[in-house]
């Protein structure tokens, strides 16, 4: 065991001179992977969760650790939390308040005391389990890459084995652990995997364990290849237009699979719904998905990613004096002679009759009903009609800001000024408000 534990850690990057923090719980697959660390003479710290789930059980748990970490030297931290109160605050299971709990403590403890990795004892019979749930959940080529051996500073020394060869290591030496009897409930889902469905799936294929290791392995292979392509590709993709990202259907839809292909890039905003994605690709313009922190907005070849935010009704007024602000826009305003005035045709840039003005001017974001004069035009016009015209997305019109003197609009920030605040043969004096992106 001790032979194919070494070639293991020397695949996954760890060797006798990395400080390991371990998790242990007391159970058998920890206990086997401290033995096996400490035997194989690594630097290793022990780390324990007592989450106050089994009353007195928890409590015998964290002492048996702590004597075993004692008898051998091994540095050991233990912390309690209350599980329950977590789970029942954040509206999450108790089996997801325990992973956030623990792996959150564990990295503060690897931060604070400079630990080159923290170690897990998963193992091939996890990974077996962590790949049919996933599979029974739904999931992509990610989902099937199952637990990873190695995941930035998090380490799984033992998906080399199964848990029956460790079992029998730890009787052959005579090593002690605890059972856990919530590991016998079909309550829980892994539980209900553990015990009905893979003694089937070993009885067809003895040596599962190791097959579905390997295949999680090429799947992991598969999908980094996959993504080293589609990363290859990004820059054609999507363009950052305004702090809105643009996905180009027209290109995208070329793939064989482009609802795959945005997933990919859509999954680190949140969204998680396949077939949400799918059907956006096939809707009309103006169909909106969202996810927790992000929109998505389908507009004729494109789809365009926002990132929601709080819609903003404040006015704020601009005074005569004032030069610069940079909240909730970054304009800056001034006023000089028709002599130093050099012509722009930035959008950017409104040039404006000053004594036409009516200071202090109001910056306020346009409402249904506005009218406006636009340049060059002789009547008046809603600004949603120009908005159409502009072909402006959804996102756009949401975040469109006018300036205002006395109640008339005098420039669209960004767009297009009033016709009536134009500069004329007989002005005197321009001015300035620039937006500065």
């Amino acid at each position: 065991m001790q032979k194919q534990f070494l070639k293991y850690c020397s695949k996954i990057g760890l060797n006798q001179q990395s400080t390991v923090l371990l998790a242990v719980s007391g159970g058998l697959d920890s206990m086997a992977l401290l033995h096996l660390l400490h035997s194989c003479n690594f630097e290793i710290s022990a780390a324990h969760c007592n989450f106050n789930l089994r009353a007195k059980e928890s409590d015998a748990d964290q002492e048996f650790v702590k004597s075993v970490c004692k008898d051998l030297g091994i540095p050991f931290y233990t912390k309690n939390f209350d599980t329950n109160s977590v789970a029942h605050s954040q509206g999450i299971s108790i089996q997801m308040a325990a992973r956030d709990i623990r792996y959150h403590w564990f990295e503060e403890l690897r931060a604070a005391n400079n630990f080159d990795f923290i170690a897990t004892a998963h193992h091939q019979d996890d990974q077996i389990e962590t790949l049919l749930i996933n599979l029974t959940r739904g999931t992509g080529i990610k989902g099937m890459h199952g637990i990873l051996a190695k995941q930035n500073f998090l380490l799984r020394p033992l998906l080399f084995t199964d848990r029956n060869a460790l079992l029998s290591w730890m009787n052959n030496n005579n090593f002690d652990f605890r059972e856990d009897q919530s590991n016998a409930s079909l309550k829980y889902t892994r539980n209900k995997i553990r015990h009905k469905v893979l003694p089937v799936l070993k009885e067809i294929n003895p040596s599962l364990t190791t097959t579905m290791q390997e295949n999680a392995e090429r799947f992991f292979g598969s999908e980094n290849n996959l993504n080293f392509f589609y990363e290859r590709d990004k820059s054609k993709l999507i363009k950052n237009i305004d702090n809105q990202f643009h996905f180009d259907l027209k290109l995208i839809q070329e793939y064989p699979a482009p609802v795959d292909l945005l997933f990919y890039f859509l999954s680190e905003y949140d969204f998680q719904d396949w077939k949400a994605i799918e059907n956006l690709l096939v809707s009309d313009t103006g169909k909106i998905i969202s996810s927790k922190s992000h929109q998505l907005l389908k507009n004729r070849d494109s789809l365009i990613l926002n990132k929601i935010e709080t819609t903003d009704t404040n006015e704020y007024l601009i005074r005569e004096e004032l030069s610069t602000i940079v909240s909730p826009l970054n304009l800056t305003f001034k006023s000089s002679s028709l002599e130093n005035f050099k012509f722009s045709r930035s959008a950017s840039l409104a040039a404006l009759d000053f004594d036409c003005l009516q200071f202090p001017l109001l910056l306020r974001k346009w409402k249904n009903g506005d009218v406006f004069q636009p340049l060059g035009m002789k009547g008046k016009k809603k600004l949603s009609d120009f908005f159409i015209d502009q072909k402006l997305s959804i996102f756009d019109k949401s975040n469109t800001w006018v300036l205002c003197s006395g109640s008339k609009i005098v420039w669209i920030v960004g767009l297009r000024i009033d016709e009536r605040f134009k500069l004329v043969e007989n002005s005197q004096k321009v001015y300035l408000v620039e937006l500065n992106k």
